[in-house]
């Protein structure tokens, strides 16, 4: 049978692209909006910020670590039956969580059970409409990503309204309920006929041709064996690896701002609704960015805008509690006065009192105000950070191309978890080694802003590849491997030919 061939459309592409979507708002947003819980968390099971956010990293962690699960799944059961498998355990997860005796349990729950579900479901979405798509696979994958902020921007501030309305283990309930809607948007993967016979996408049985095998029963081991057959060579591609250090810098940091806002926030002064919107805040601006960074990926080079938003995430991260003080300097302002004469104020009865006070307000509402710097990291963050979701896929294809797509994504997500076990954790024992977030976000910046600057030398190291420049030795030696057979059977043909010269003479 011949492969599948995108139809880049047809009804059951676009019904993925809508499933893609909708996974995205539930599975994402629920879990970038969870840091808004670590509050709660704090003061339920009376213990620090270190052992509270190890809930995020497991959960983050275990999320992305599933790749090649998720990838194995996929190849074996199909789209359709590997989502509603995670959207089952995921709504466990969070209902279960509501029952936690103590932070261990959450460990399990939240953290293990819920990560695994949003793991499963991740991989089968973004490689459906990777399958679907061809020539829009840019502007298709700019749309579904988009889901990814827009659920954050709902699920933000609808977790603290619920928050406020009951206890947060019914309010996880409600969430777990939430969860459990995406086995419907599972449903919408229609699998890819094995051949392309006819315009339009055919209805077939409710399970991908994968799954009707596997009911067969015989090739499983031999399936198992070339999916980890071929992230094993993937291990080997200098390009991939290059890519997959990239992406465990980038994960150290990605997950901090999720985790840590709203906490910091606190820290900072502001109150928990504020830190709630900022979450939300992050979310609507990287919708945005999603949208434009999808246009802007089929006009520049993909790769050049990939590295450039790593590096400036990566910077804005560092300063993100010194842009408050860094509008002071640039105003020249004094907060600790402007402070203190907003509170003296009150207490004077003079007629000047209308003329001091709107000037000092207006002051301390901008240069003075944590929440307006606040404001611009998370926008900053948010445009910055959309690059990351959005063109790593995008990237990932041009690098290794669509065929190797599905098991490449499945062990970059590896890389991707690993890191994310790490970051929030080192983050949170940092805060309560220093009272403060200051260094922790300048640490997880920089590791972000190198993680950009370590992938520029691409296209050299290409070029120097196809030129000759490079040694034998750090060839994929796969291909050396062919080019000596070819060499051998040029070279018995050429003795043949000079046999056959001596006969005559």
């Amino acid at each position: 049978m011949a492969a599948p061939v995108a139809p880049d459309g047809g009804f059951w592409g676009w019904m993925a692209v809508v499933a893609c979507f909708m996974g995205n708002v539930i599975g994402d947003g629920v879990m970038y909006s969870f840091g808004i819980f670590l509050p709660k968390f704090k003061e339920y099971f009376q213990c620090g910020s270190g052992e509270v956010s190890t809930i995020n990293s497991i959960q983050m962690g275990v999320t992305f670590a599933s790749g090649p699960i998720a990838s194995y799944m996929t190849n074996r059961l199909g789209w359709r039956l590997t989502t509603v498998i995670g959207s089952v355990l995921a709504s466990a997860g969070l209902c279960l969580s509501a029952v936690a005796p103590s932070v261990f349990f959450l460990y399990f729950s939240a953290g293990g059970l819920l990560g695994l579900g949003l793991g499963i479901i991740y991989l089968p979405r973004l490689d459906c409409i990777t399958q679907y798509f061809d020539k829009k696979r840019p502007f298709v994958t700019g749309i579904a990503i988009c889901g990814s902020g827009i659920g954050t921007f709902i699920m933000a501030p609808l977790t603290d309204v619920l928050l406020n309305m009951y206890d947060w283990k019914i309010c996880l309930v409600i969430l777990g309920g939430i969860c459990f809607t995406n086995c419907f948007f599972g449903l919408m993967f229609q699998p890819l006929p094995k051949s392309q016979d006819e315009d339009s996408i055919g209805c077939e049985k409710m399970g991908d041709t994968n799954s009707e095998t596997l009911l067969k029963g015989g090739a499983e081991p031999e399936t198992a064996k070339e999916t980890f057959g071929e992230m094993f060579h993937l291990l080997r591609d200098w390009a991939f690896m290059l890519f997959a250090v990239s992406n465990f810098l980038t994960s150290l940091g990605y997950p901090i701002p999720y985790t840590f806002v709203p906490d910091n926030a606190i820290h900072l002064g502001l109150t928990e609704r504020q830190g709630s919107y900022l979450v939300g805040l992050i979310g609507i601006s990287n919708t945005i960015a999603r949208v434009v960074l999808g246009a802007l990926s089929q006009k520049l080079n993909r790769l050049f805008l990939y590295n450039t938003c790593l590096v400036i995430c990566g910077i804005t991260m560092a300063v993100s509690n010194f842009f408050q003080p860094m509008m002071a300097a640039i105003f020249s302002v004094d907060c600790t006065l402007a402070v203190a004469n907003a509170t003296l104020i009150p207490a004077l009865n003079s007629s000047a009192v209308t003329v001091i006070e709107p000037v000092i307000s207006n002051t301390t509402s901008w240069a003075c105000d944590p929440y307006v710097g606040q404001l611009i990291y998370v926008n900053c963050y948010g445009v910055t950070s959309a690059a990351y979701v959005l063109l790593t896929t995008l990237v990932l294809a041009d690098l290794l191309g669509a065929d190797k797509f599905t098991n490449s994504f499945g062990l970059l997500l590896l890389f991707q978890g690993v890191a994310t076990f790490i970051g929030p954790p080192v983050v949170g024992f940092m805060f309560d080694a220093f009272g403060s977030y200051n260094e922790g976000f300048l640490l997880m910046g920089i590791m972000i802003a190198l993680s950009g600057l370590m992938l520029y030398p691409i296209p050299c190291i290409k070029n120097m590849l196809t030129k000759g420049r490079i040694p034998v030795s750090s060839r994929d030696p796969e291909r050396e491997s062919d080019r000596d057979s070819e060499r051998d059977i040029e070279g018995e043909v050429e003795g043949e030919h000079s046999d056959e010269e001596r006969l005559n003479v």
